[in-house]
């Protein structure tokens, strides 16, 4: 960020005035290194100097502000747009649902799912995706069951994310026969799993001291090319631990060893 800001004044000194794409992308920067405050005073400075923000603009603020738990200030920058009869687009929408979702205010998100679908503005997958990790994470498995069903039913594809977020909340809620059977569905349908996926089928399974499956898994995995990563390692080893199967995660603490995924 550093260097950018030096780009911007090498620019204004040869007398290149900066647009809304400069300044968008330093905002973006300070964004994503957590420095919202800065990200702010760029987008004050913009307007000051006369540069009308556009809707990337306020969606990059509008994340930032989410990804830092400033949903307040992410909210009276979306009103803001309003005012300023800017249409905020579904990127807009979905960035602060994702926000009030994990600040807890679902009823104020699922308002918003009304108001873009009546803007001409259809939620997509990420927006309902938000839904689902906060049904998931509050242990309403039915719901969040519900709500792929019902989006499937909509027309739109869940992604890996969405399933992934989806077995992760029934193996934590008890409910291992209802995650396996989501996941094998996904296999049978050759879906192409990620590590994360996988990672998170192996942890259901260690957590209910099903370690044999979990091996059987690891080696699927690697059969259909997707190799375990130091957090997959990690989840089995520590499981094995508490279980008191020492030969069996020292095993595996070697193999990982040997494998380059831990550095003594």
């Amino acid at each position: 960020m550093k260097e950018a800001k030096t780009m911007l004044a090498v620019m204004m000194k040869q007398s290149m005035k900066p647009n809304v794409v400069t300044y968008n992308t330093l905002m973006d920067g300070y964004c994503l290194c957590n420095e919202v405050k800065k990200a702010k005073y760029i987008f004050n400075t913009m307007v000051q100097r006369g540069m009308m923000p556009d809707v990337k603009t306020y969606n990059i603020m509008i994340n930032g502000f989410c990804k830092s738990k400033m949903v307040g200030e992410a909210i009276n920058l979306f009103e803001e747009m309003h005012f300023k009869n800017m249409i905020p687009n579904t990127v807009t929408y979905s960035t602060l649902i994702d926000g009030l979702c994990k600040s807890g205010r679902t009823t104020y998100a699922w308002e918003l799912v009304d108001e873009m679908s009546d803007r001409g503005q259809p939620p997509n997958v990420f927006t309902y995706n938000s839904f689902l990790h906060t049904l998931c994470k509050s242990h309403h498995l039915d719901k969040a069951i519900a709500l792929v069903k019902k989006i499937k039913d909509q027309g739109i594809m869940p992604d890996l994310y969405t399933y992934t977020t989806l077995i992760d909340g029934l193996c934590k809620g008890g409910r291992l026969k209802d995650a396996l059977k989501v996941f094998k569905d996904l296999l049978a349908k050759g879906y192409n799993l990620d590590v994360v996926t996988y990672t998170t089928m192996i942890c259901g399974l260690c957590n209910a001291g099903l370690f044999e499956e979990a091996f059987v898994l690891l080696s699927v995995m690697e059969d259909k090319g997707c190799f375990p990563d130091a957090s997959t390692f990690e989840i089995m080893i520590c499981a094995l631990f508490e279980s008191g199967e020492n030969d069996k995660a020292e095993k595996l603490l070697r193999e990982m060893i040997a494998r380059g995924l831990l550095m003594l």
